[in-house]
């Protein structure tokens, strides 16, 4: 078998497509042939980085993908983080929504003697226009009392309905805690009065 006809085999060869008498006759002719065999060398290291090439070409646009895909993730990461900065000022700065989901009425109750009376806590939650009662209107209403730091005295409270029946009865509020008063409803106005030395005190309801 000649070189020419041996060097049109050759491809077959590499792809393993061809006969086992042609294999075997291929083979047989490079052992004494050193130029077929150059020629095999060479068109199958062609095939290699033909295939490494083709491996690289396939694998650029997934490059493209993961790198697309990479912008995405920070981009809403960044987008989350600034929408929960303008959230959290909202909140805080705003005070008709800081109101709806913290909210909050300061009382107010002066006690002028030793008469160890009940006392009206008077409520506002502007500091402006005041009510002797609180509405818990909301969810978001803890349902709290509470006696702050800056007065003088552990006080007691009880709370009265609209009716004026008393339905919490004398609870003990230490200086500067809070107490939870169980079992009041929404959207019922309810009174609260305390009893305790003289002088001014600020109870918050939460």
């Amino acid at each position: 078998m000649n070189c020419n006809i041996i060097k049109d085999l050759i491809p077959s060869y590499i792809d393993g497509i061809s006969s086992e008498e042609t294999v075997a006759a291929i083979e047989k002719h490079i052992e004494h042939c050193q130029g077929c065999k150059d020629t095999l060398q060479m068109m199958q290291q062609s095939t290699v980085q033909i295939v490494e090439t083709n491996v690289k070409d396939a694998k650029e646009p997934f490059k493209l993908i993961n790198k697309k895909r990479r912008y995405q993730v920070i981009i809403a990461i960044l987008m989350t983080f600034i929408l929960t900065i303008i959230g959290s000022l909202v909140v805080q700065d705003v005070g008709v929504v800081n109101q709806f989901f913290f909210p909050m009425v300061t009382g107010d109750a002066n006690i002028m003697d030793d008469s160890e009376g009940w006392q009206s806590i008077s409520f506002s939650a502007d500091l402006i226009n005041s009510q002797d009662y609180v509405i818990y209107d909301s969810l978001f209403w803890k349902k709290e009392i509470i006696n702050t730091a800056n007065n003088e005295s552990d006080v007691l409270l009880r709370v009265k309905d609209e009716k004026g029946d008393v339905i919490i009865d004398e609870i003990l509020i230490p200086l500067g805690k809070g107490v939870k008063l169980d079992g009041l409803k929404r959207k019922e106005k309810y009174f609260f009065e305390i009893k305790a030395p003289p002088g001014r005190f600020i109870i918050n309801a939460v």
